[in-house]
């Protein structure tokens, strides 16, 4: 991947490659040749790049794109040009090109949980030995070995060609959350509610810490971040939807998010995902109405909320 940061980058150049995973789709990306439908129009990459050699180009998913289209790339990322489908060639040598892939995203995702696993066991360690230079951190870092013998191999057998893969100057990998950032991720999603229900109604929307930590039990490492969007959603946002319409929420009132019951299991499940354990009752999450007093009141909200039925209206 050729790049110059000292240049000024004149736009941000993104392709879904999993529209180009026929082998026809090729000339959708560097244009039809002469005498072929559509030759005028150009491709959707030559045809930007032409417009700004200097983007930062994001092949999104590169690992659903066509053999063909990788061979494409070979001379963009060695040479720093493109010959589009009318035989002209486009200079981008001062582009950058970066690219996205979900291959051994399962390899990853375990070996690091395994990696914190250990990590947190060391700082026990450290605890119960009295050290003084105790520091208990969530940053991990995947060892050259790992890299090599394990995930290289899945590259190659997805990808098929060394060359391609040693056109690539960094791989960077992307672990599963750790537990302090699944809990800025639903204070983010919560902040956004929140803001949604103040512009809209007027209601002030409060939690409390314990709250977050429920709803971070609900991260799922196969889905990510929209895991936590999609637990905030089911746990808060159809409570707030279903009170609204049951009329249980005057204009300019203040709500409080609270547990239920407090006796639940944090972050420690081996695939991240929500589990309540044996012979547990799950948390559950309740809105409270916020007296002028500062006293709060349950809300009897009618059961039972199926999201099928529910309409996000706040």
């Amino acid at each position: 991947m050729l790049h110059s940061l000292s240049l000024s980058l004149c736009g941000f150049i993104r392709l879904d490659m999993s529209e180009f995973q026929e082998r026809h789709e090729v000339a959708k990306f560097i244009g039809s040749p002469p005498g072929y439908v559509g030759h005028e129009e150009g491709g959707q990459l030559t045809k930007k790049l032409k417009q700004c050699p200097n983007a930062v180009v994001l092949f999104d998913e590169v690992d659903k794109a066509h053999p063909d289209v990788l061979t494409i790339m070979l001379q963009l990322f060695d040479e720093g040009r493109l010959t589009d489908g009318k035989g002209k060639t486009i200079d981008c040598k001062d582009a950058i090109f970066i690219m996205t892939s979900n291959v051994a995203s399962d390899e990853i995702a375990q070996h690091a949980l395994q990696l914190r696993e250990e990590a947190l066991e060391m700082s026990r360690n450290r605890i119960a030995e009295n050290l003084d230079d105790v520091q208990i951190t969530d940053k991990i870092t995947i060892s050259k070995q790992f890299k090599e013998n394990v995930i290289r191999p899945i590259l190659k057998a997805h990808f098929r060609r060394d060359e391609f893969l040693g056109r690539i100057n960094e791989i960077v990998y992307f672990l599963p959350f750790c537990h302090s950032e699944l809990i800025q991720l639903v204070n983010n999603e919560l902040n956004f509610w929140a803001k949604r229900a103040k512009a809209r109604h007027n209601i002030t929307l409060l939690w409390d810490r314990e709250v977050m930590d429920v709803l971070a039990d609900g991260y799922n490492l196969h889905y990510g971040a929209r895991s936590i969007k999609h637990e905030v959603e089911r746990r808060v946002v159809n409570q707030l939807a279903a009170a609204y319409e049951q009329d249980l929420l005057p204009r300019g009132c203040t709500l409080r998010i609270t547990v239920d019951d407090s006796d639940k299991q944090l972050l420690k499940t081996k695939d991240s995902s929500f589990s309540a354990g044996e012979g547990r009752k799950a948390p559950t999450l309740r809105l409270e109405i916020v007296e002028k007093d500062s006293k709060s009141r349950k809300l009897d909200i009618q059961a039972p909320l199926n999201p099928d039925q529910m309409s996000y209206s706040i």
